[in-house]
């Protein structure tokens, strides 16, 4: 199986220096001056984003995506709200030195006052059930709903057949009580929509449930998504063409919430590991190496980049009829089109490159002895 492959660029001041022998491997090293970028980057997309005074444009890290302490930190020097997803990662949050004013609460796992001594600054509810309870518990300042986009098929959020019945339940929830309203798609799932069909469907139908309502939409969380190289080139202007709209078809609304995970995580880490064996099949080599598909479990979703060390320095691998092959007995444990250096041998250290976001998040000890507690 191939994936996306980049030449990779490794960071002034980031480049590792290759496992010595007697050092365990697979192992993630942190990337600080790419981690720095790109938090960096996102704060001052934000700042400039913000509509004349009028709206604030609030960057929330996005604790599923990466839970790195080091990250996290940077993320909240900068500005950043926490976005979590579970009471653990509430916790987390907290530990982290999150206060619950600056915490935004997502996803289908309902919490309550139980969790957290004061209300947060905002939550959204994956359904009428969950809005309902969270109106009635006080958990957060704002009580929001998740909107699933009409033109998307996804088991989250409320859909649009539900919107009259969310109008009531905010109208019952009281006028004056501040709402919000949030959506999260994938890019792989817009099936030839655009980013801001997308938004725009979601703004429409937020528009509809505040007449409906006669309650006010205070916020709008746009989630994320968004790959370093989509931040870079179409946050900017899809943000601010947001922002513009929600002027003339929300004008309460002084929020906009933008939860850009990978786009600040994915290059912050990098994945050491050294060549077990290497398999020659006439003008191809396969490459077996210690880490694998548990290692960096989205090893096929995307762009990685590959290195090898020679001559006191990380040299990038270049595309060709090579493979090369984890640590496991799965089919889809292998990466193919890459073409090592001629000279590659067992020993030999390797780098992949922008394992950073749900790599980091999503691996699991498959093969190792042990399973995951629970």
């Amino acid at each position: 199986m191939s994936a996306g492959i980049s030449v990779g660029v490794i960071a002034p001041g980031d480049a590792p220096p290759p496992p010595l022998s007697g050092e365990p491997t697979p192992r993630r090293v942190f990337l600080a001056a790419a981690a720095r970028e790109r938090v960096d980057a996102v704060a001052r997309a934000c700042a400039a984003l913000a509509g004349a005074g009028r709206v604030r444009v609030v960057a929330a890290f996005s604790f599923k995506t990466n839970p790195g302490e080091r990250l996290i930190a940077m993320a909240r020097e900068r500005g950043f709200a926490a976005e979590v997803i579970s009471p653990e990662e509430l916790r987390w949050a907290r530990e982290l030195g999150f206060t619950p004013a600056d915490t935004i609460y997502n996803g289908p796992l309902p919490v309550g006052r139980d969790v957290t001594d004061e209300p947060l600054g905002w939550i959204f509810a994956d359904s009428l059930e969950a809005y309902r309870r969270n109106a009635r518990s006080g958990v957060a300042r704002a009580c929001g709903a998740r909107l699933r986009p009409s033109m998307l098929a996804s088991r989250f959020g409320v859909a649009v057949d539900e919107d009259d019945a969310l109008a009531g339940a905010v109208a019952e929830h009281g006028a004056a009580s501040p709402f919000a309203v949030s959506f999260h798609a994938r890019r792989e799932d817009f099936h030839g929509a655009t980013w801001r069909d997308v938004a725009g469907d979601v703004l429409r139908r937020a528009a509809a449930l505040q007449a409906r309502a006669g309650a006010h939409v205070v916020g709008f969380d746009a989630g994320g998504g968004w790959t370093p190289d989509e931040f870079d080139e179409t946050f900017a202007a899809d943000i601010g063409w947001l922002v513009d709209r929600l002027a003339t078809e929300l004008p309460a609304c002084t929020t906009v919430i933008v939860e850009p995970g990978q786009a600040v995580c994915t290059p912050s880490e990098a994945l050491l590991t050294r060549v077990l064996e290497v398999r020659r099949r006439g003008e191809r080599r396969e490459v077996i190496v210690d880490a694998g598909y548990p290692d960096w479990p989205q090893m096929h979703a995307y762009v990685h980049g590959f290195f090898a060390w020679r001559a006191g320095g990380w040299t990038p691998l270049g595309r060709g009829a090579d493979r090369l092959g984890g640590r496991t007995c799965l089919e889809y444990d292998v990466i193919d089109g890459l073409r090592f250096p001629d000279d590659v041998a067992e020993g030999d250290a390797l780098m992949i490159v922008g394992t950073g976001s749900y790599d980091r998040s999503m691996a699991f000890d498959f093969a190792r002895g042990t399973t995951a507690d629970v």
